[in-house]
């Protein structure tokens, strides 16, 4: 799959989810309205009937009341009796209406009077023996309406749960949905995965196959002429060409000996031959053999050496590597006179080496793949830097494999600053 078809892919699956996600919200929020409207219907009526009872038990004639009952807010109710209310009548009315209309939740009811002006009876009602309330006091503040007539308001509480208790099986289906689509995401998280590692194995190839073809075109080359019989004549010649294959032969050598080694780390990392050593030797030896290959580049290899505790437990000859592969990547990554300072310093329990140089640096996106096995910075079909992007494989391996870190700090066109982290051996 190319990249413009799985950008495409990827766009439309995005628009699909999306979809489902607003029409399951339409649905939920339909079935919890239908269930909002049954409930009001069920209330109306039962507190309709509430309010005839409290009438024909105050044997008051005048029932015939106007839409007595009216919706204040969602979950709040006032019913208007045009007569004095009494507050145990009034509970167990409710309860029996209630239980009769399927209305199984608690609720608050407050009485309102008319020569006070406000409501002077409030009470709780738990519907069930699970109740969260021991006492049976109001908690709601009942509103002051401009209502000057006896009236009575019931409050329900949990209305929002009990109706969201009733759309389980819309929970159940959009649980599964979520599922469904959480398994896709990881579907397509899994093939971005496995296009990038597809890359960076195209990426890999090509420059093994650059790296191995030039030496072998080379190679093949210099065995057709020294099979010519006149060659013979030519000792020069014959030796010129000779020393050529010998220096592609080990080229090609050196590049096997890489990829082999980086395949064989973990092996090699338990078998360090670890050994306290000072890293300031270590770094001003290495100075002394980078110099020829900085005086050839007209650069600049700066020491910067501030730690004071310096030995550190490691296999000289892996940390040697590992630092060299740093100094050589700031001079194959430099487009300009090449500057390379190493720093060192301690910082709690380590020793700290730095090695800044002056190249072009590694983009943000980069930055989190710079240290995986193979990879290397995309430059297309060009190839004017050898490697098989397996140099920082090895120094993050490496560095880990003697309990320590690396970090990395780099922008475009500013270079790049890898700090490598050491335990550093406590002095008895």
């Amino acid at each position: 799959m190319n990249s413009k078809t799985l950008r495409i892919f990827v766009a439309l699956s995005i628009l699909l989810m999306a979809g489902v996600i607003v029409i399951q919200y339409f649905w939920f929020k339909q079935a919890y309205n239908i269930q909002d409207r049954d409930f009001d219907q069920r209330v109306t009526s039962a507190l309709r009937v509430v309010s005839r009872r409290i009438l024909d038990f105050n044997h008051n004639p005048n029932n015939k009341l106007l839409q007595p009952v009216e919706r204040v807010t969602s979950n709040y109710y006032t019913v208007q009796t045009n007569d004095t209310i009494n507050a145990k009548v009034l509970e167990e009315f409710l309860k029996q209406e209630f239980a009769r209309s399927d209305i199984r939740l608690n609720f608050e009811y407050g009485i309102y009077d008319c020569l006070s002006d406000r409501i002077n009876y409030k009470s709780f009602v738990c519907h069930s023996e699970n109740c969260d309330r021991s006492d049976s006091t109001a908690h709601y503040r009942f509103p002051d309406l401009n209502i000057h007539n006896y009236y009575f308001g019931v409050y329900f509480p949990d209305k929002k749960f009990f109706l969201l208790g009733d759309l389980d099986n819309w929970f159940i289906s959009s649980t599964i949905l979520l599922v469904v689509m959480a398994f896709f995401v990881y579907a397509l998280m899994v093939i971005f995965k496995q296009k990038r590692l597809s890359e960076i194995q195209n990426d890999f190839i090509n420059n093994m196959t650059h790296e191995f073809k030039t030496p072998i075109s080379t190679i093949s080359i210099s065995s057709e002429v020294l099979m010519k019989p006149e060659i013979v004549n030519t000792p020069e010649r014959l030796l010129s060409y000779a020393s050529i294959i010998r220096k592609e032969a080990s080229r090609l050598k050196k590049n096997v000996d890489t990829v082999l080694q980086t395949a064989n780390i973990d092996q090699k990392i338990d078998k360090l031959n670890l050994e306290e050593i000072d890293v300031h030797e270590l770094l001003e030896d290495l100075s002394t053999n980078c110099e020829p290959i900085f005086k050839e580049r007209k650069g600049e290899l700066l020491l910067d050496l501030q730690a004071n505790s310096t030995i550190i437990k490691a296999d000289k000859l892996h940390i040697s590597n590992v630092i060299h592969n740093l100094i050589d990547n700031g001079l194959k990554y430099c487009e300009i006179i090449p500057r390379v300072k190493i720093s060192t310093y301690n910082q709690g329990n380590d020793v700290v080496i730095s090695i800044r140089d002056n190249g072009i640096g590694i983009s943000e996106r980069d930055q989190k793949y710079i240290f995986n096995k193979f990879f290397r910075v995309h430059t297309g079909d060009v190839h004017n830097v050898k490697g098989f992007g397996l140099g920082l494989y090895y120094v993050k391996e490496m560095v880990e494999g003697h309990k320590g870190k690396v970090e990395l700090k780099s922008k475009l066109g500013e270079g790049s600053e890898f700090c490598l982290f050491f335990p550093q051996v406590k002095n008895i």
